[in-house]
């Protein structure tokens, strides 16, 4: 019997370029629990913002408990539970600075968890394996606690609570661009669909008081839809596979960036 021969005009299939492969790879999908922590923190700050300045500062060191728990996940610390003991202890130095609006002693405290991340390096027994990643782990979260308590300090006065209502309104509705991820074709446009959610929410706040100028609001929530949003677009290939710690770590913190937002429009606007 004779061997088959390939027929001649089976074309084999070119290989893949590297720009095709790289649309075929599917972005990572934000998960569903770093969406809905999100949406919950943005709404609890918002609900917070409207009841006082007290229900503010209490909220937001709340969170930034829950932060410390989870970022050392998130972040790739080698020693978490260290991590999150520096970060929790951080978080109750740095966000009662917040009890006076200048921010002065926010500075102290935020060197107070500059140390305590070296100092607990310093006690390690297992080593200096993963030092650096460790201490960027601590730093990350000790951004992300101080960005928050910013704007505890901006919501002291009409304008900042405001501002603060329309930060959170746009970061809890950008949280729908995250659920359109699932659908490949819209990837390129789920940015400006943040932007554009944000913008919407943040208008609607505008309407509703007299504190803060349009513009000013609108321009708010473009900057926290669009920084929220991607802080989740950011974290979701890692916190993809960490379990809920490292996804929680990831919707919260995309919320607590928005303070320094809010906080920035509050002086400069």
């Amino acid at each position: 019997m004779m061997a088959r021969v390939p027929d001649d005009d089976v074309v084999p299939a070119a290989p893949a370029s590297p720009v095709t492969a790289a649309r075929a790879s599917a972005v990572p999908a934000v998960q569903p629990v770093t969406v809905g922590a999100a949406v919950a923190t943005a709404l609890v700050l918002l609900v917070a913002a409207t009841t006082g300045y007290a229900a503010v500062l209490g909220t937001t060191l709340v969170l930034a408990l829950v932060l410390a728990w989870c970022w050392p996940v998130l972040g790739g610390s080698v020693t978490p539970r260290a991590t999150a003991v520096v970060l929790a202890l951080s978080a109750l130095a740095i966000v009662p600075a917040a009890l006076r609006d200048d921010l002065r002693w926010s500075a102290a405290a935020v060197a107070f968890g500059l140390l305590l991340s070296f100092f607990a390096q310093l006690l390690r027994r297992t080593g200096r394996e993963g030092l650096v990643l460790t201490l960027l782990a601590s730093f990350g979260g000790l951004v992300l606690i101080t960005s928050a308590t910013t704007a505890v300090a901006s919501s002291t006065t009409d304008r900042g609570s405001a501002l603060l209502l329309a930060g959170m309104a746009a970061a809890a509705v950008a949280g729908l661009a995250d659920l359109l991820g699932s659908v490949r074709r819209l990837h390129p446009f789920l940015v400006v669909a943040a932007l554009v959610l944000g913008v919407l929410a943040a208008a609607l706040v505008a309407t509703r008081t007299d504190a803060v100028s349009a513009g000013t609001a609108l321009a708010l929530g473009a900057a926290a839809g669009v920084a929220s949003f991607s802080f989740r677009r950011v974290a979701a290939e890692a916190s993809a596979g960490l379990g809920v710690r490292g996804q929680v770590a990831a919707g919260v913190g995309s919320v607590l960036l928005v303070g320094a937002l809010v906080r920035l429009f509050t002086v400069v606007g």
